[in-house]
């Protein structure tokens, strides 16, 4: 069933009304606190999104945010749950997973699970990845999760062979022929690619069937897409998934200040999105407040009832 946003809002606020009561922020005369948002790697999406959002905060409160370069999801879940971290970007399907107790100030963007391979490869389907050696991000990023539920399908012998690297790590071993494929998670065209244009051609696999799967398994995470012919260098459309994006906080982050991430969200969302990246965009009032499975933060429930009522 699909809840109106004047719903959710209503019941999230009577939900929220003690907790609201509970929440403080600074003394009057003292300095907010800097937040830390932990993001994700260097030359990737989220990274490039968490200095933007801190920039446009900075016009209105300065040092409101420090961005905290991350290997990505699951890591930046861990730095909340050990207080190491206030805010965090996650994929939807891990925040069901392992964000018990956190909560969402929104849903942000889409990102895209890409498959890359050398230009030159015979590949052209993911079930050709039988055998061959793989990427699926980093070992605390977010992509590994919808990776593995793409490719452990099936006869365990027919698997490919998993590594987990860092990105750059991940494009330098597929350009020198150590793995065969390179899984990712992030916008399109990913910033490290365009940092750092790759010495051998490369393009993204086609993930048909295995998109259509993860769509009709878990349709409350994953979309197909289509990623568009030309949005790599020589690349022909390719289908795969798009993935929802929350910020998540810790419950205990003051009200106030989350009133003034959703201002930002919401005011700021044409400067937030890195430039030139394709797909869904939900900062917009119908989306930012769904964010299931996690219940939005008090000071965000209170910032959009007082938007939109």
């Amino acid at each position: 069933m699909e809840l109106t946003r004047r719903a959710v809002l209503g019941l999230g606020l009577g939900l929220g009304s003690v907790a609201l009561a509970t929440l403080t922020g600074c003394a009057p005369g003292d300095a907010a606190p800097t937040l830390r948002l932990a993001c994700g790697e260097r030359g990737g999406t989220y990274l490039q999104f968490g200095e933007n959002f801190r920039d446009r905060l900075d016009t209105r409160r300065p040092d409101a945010v420090r961005v905290v370069e991350t290997q990505g999801s699951a890591e930046n879940v861990d730095l909340l749950r050990s207080g190491d971290a206030d805010l965090g970007l996650c994929l939807a399907d891990l925040a069901a997973e392992r964000a018990d107790g956190l909560q969402a100030v929104g849903r942000v963007y889409q990102n895209y699970l890409q498959c890359l391979v050398r230009a030159d490869s015979d590949l052209s389907a993911a079930e050709q990845l039988a055998g061959l050696t793989v990427s699926i991000g980093a070992p605390r990023s977010g992509a590994a999760l919808a990776a593995r539920r793409m490719l452990e399908v099936g006869d365990p012998a027919r698997w490919p062979r998993i590594r987990q690297l860092p990105l750059r790590a991940a494009l330098d071993a597929l350009e020198a022929r150590e793995l065969d494929a390179v899984f990712f998670s992030g916008g399109v065209p990913i910033p490290e690619l365009g940092d750092r244009p790759p010495a051998t051609a490369l393009r993204l696999l086609d993930l048909d069937e295995p998109a259509a799967r993860l769509a009709r398994d878990w349709p409350e995470f994953y979309r197909p897409v289509d990623i568009a012919a030309g949005v790599y260098p020589g690349q022909n459309v390719a289908r795969t998934v798009g993935i929802p994006n929350l910020l998540l906080v810790r419950p205990d982050v003051a009200v106030d200040a989350v009133r003034l991430l959703v201002d930002v969200l919401v005011d700021d969302a044409a400067r937030l999105v890195p430039p030139g990246s394709l797909g869904v965009q939900y900062l917009t009032e119908s989306s930012l407040i769904d964010t299931a499975p996690l219940e939005l933060h008090p000071g965000a429930l209170a910032a959009y009832r007082a938007r939109y009522g």
